[in-house]
């Protein structure tokens, strides 16, 4: 039984937190990838909650910040994920909709979030910003802003809400830190293979701080 399992959508993201972990003996800690995209993410979360069953899970990876102006998350900073919202982009248009009994909204651990904040360094606070999580990444500027405004998410990500309804199925605690990787529009892929291993990293690092309290 694992008192902490950390959860990345594929190896890459979590691979620094692997590194780190093997310096020190964490019986209690353990590590899953679960896929990419929501389906798999969904279904390789509740697999690995059920092997490890932990008392909380914490979701890892990298994310890309919505275009706010000044207020634009910056690329290589860190977040602590709020509420995430299931996000489609048909609804928002206008071409579709998501019928009622959809989940739309997963909330995270308000304790589990606060107890990852203090474990940044005093200098270096961590903002706990909402997530969208779209089926598919966005690429364009004003999709990406007309998200951010029905859903008030600063950032996007497409695993943590399935990763976040598998933990509340399983009656578990559950948090996401994200590394913002980059901006969400047409240069967001091309950001992000240039900053995703450092915003890993970032994200990485805080969570082995909060596990080595």
């Amino acid at each position: 039984m694992a008192a902490t399992l950390v959860l990345s959508a594929w190896e890459p993201e979590i691979a620094p937190l692997r590194r780190l972990a093997r310096a020190v003996d964490l019986d209690r800690l353990a590590l899953a990838t679960v896929g990419v995209g929501a389906v798999d993410a969904a279904l390789g979360a509740a697999a690995a909650i059920t092997a490890a069953r932990p008392s909380r899970v914490i979701f890892v990876g990298t994310a890309g910040a919505f275009p706010r102006g000044r207020a634009t998350t910056a690329i290589g900073t860190v977040a602590i994920a709020g509420e995430l919202w299931l996000a489609s982009t048909a609804a928002l248009r206008g071409d579709g909709y998501l019928p009622e009994p959809v989940v739309k909204r997963a909330p995270t651990s308000a304790a589990l979030a606060a107890a990852l904040a203090e474990a940044a360094p005093p200098k270096k606070p961590v903002p706990r910003l909402d997530v969208a999580c779209p089926i598919a990444i966005t690429r364009s500027a004003t999709l990406g802003r007309q998200l951010a405004h029905a859903t008030g998410a600063a950032l996007e990500n497409l695993e943590a809400f399935a990763v976040a309804r598998a933990a509340a199925a399983a009656g578990v605690e559950v948090a996401a830190v994200l590394g913002i990787a980059n901006r969400v529009g047409p240069r967001g892929h091309q950001e992000w293979r240039a900053h995703h291993a450092a915003a890993s990293h970032a994200a990485c690092r805080l969570v082995w701080s909060f596990v080595r309290r």
